[in-house]
């Protein structure tokens, strides 16, 4: 294992996380599956370790909304953004789901010379969970439907190297799910999808929405950070910011 420094550290050195991951508990989930409901007691500490879940808030009594989706390595049990003690949204697989979990009195205590293992995973699905909040707050529609797609594709390819070498990639979600995801109705997906297939950069049928030049998908949300919302601001834009994205030696 490396030190955050990049060194060995001598198993002397390593904390008690390796030692304790070998211990948890492994579920699996399938799709569609709830893994963890709203107002549930975070009793353990869970992280996903295989697939890509997402959260869904309740906003009325027959209303859901989706928040974000979240994968390998985010924390959707105690310590997460879901809550303190009990959750605040429902999980449920958007593929096959594999997860970790630990009784909270195995959880090594914190280590005051160095951030834990556990404190790091939490801060990063906390991390991801409000830039996907942000995205929904400020961006326009396509730029939330954008956002979306490229967060999944990410998520569903994170722990499969051949999936990322590929040119293209088929989103195993449906389009509702997508744009309920992104804010948007049904129809208002439908038509964003279509202007993003006609560029080019994607390919739509009843069944299946498929990326097309899936590097440049997974280095979209990096270059939006970098250079701002407006490289997809439309349907246009995006395209030429992919295509920018696709060039050799950028």
């Amino acid at each position: 294992m490396k030190s955050p420094e990049g060194e060995d550290r001598k198993p002397e050195q390593q904390s008690g996380d390796v030692q304790w991951l070998k211990a948890a508990d492994v579920r699996s989930y399938r799709r569609g599956q709830t893994i963890v409901k709203t107002g549930s007691e975070l009793a353990e500490w869970v992280a996903i370790s295989q697939g890509a879940a997402c959260l869904v808030s309740k906003v009325a009594t027959d209303t859901r909304v989706a928040v974000a989706a979240l994968w390998l390595g985010d924390v959707i049990g105690w310590g997460s953004p879901l809550g303190k003690l009990a959750s605040r949204y429902d999980v449920t697989a958007l593929v096959d789901v594999t997860t970790i979990s630990i009784p909270l009195g195995r959880v090594p205590p914190p280590d005051p010379h160095r951030p834990s293992d556990t404190a790091q995973l939490c801060e990063a699905t906390e991390a991801r969970l409000q830039d996907q909040i942000t995205m929904r707050l400020a961006g326009n529609g396509l730029q939330r439907l954008v956002s979306v797609l490229a967060t999944l594709a990410t998520a569903l390819t994170s722990d499969n190297p051949e999936a990322q070498q590929a040119g293209s990639f088929a989103l195993p979600i449906s389009q509702a799910c997508i744009g309920d995801l992104s804010g948007l109705s049904r129809r208002q997906a439908w038509i964003l999808l279509g202007q993003l297939a006609e560029q080019g950069w994607l390919r739509t049928s009843k069944t299946k929405l498929t990326l097309e030049g899936l590097g440049s998908w997974l280095g979209l949300m990096g270059e939006v950070e970098r250079t701002g919302l407006d490289c997809i601001a439309s349907a246009e834009q995006c395209a030429a910011t992919l295509a920018r994205l696709a060039r050799p030696g950028r």
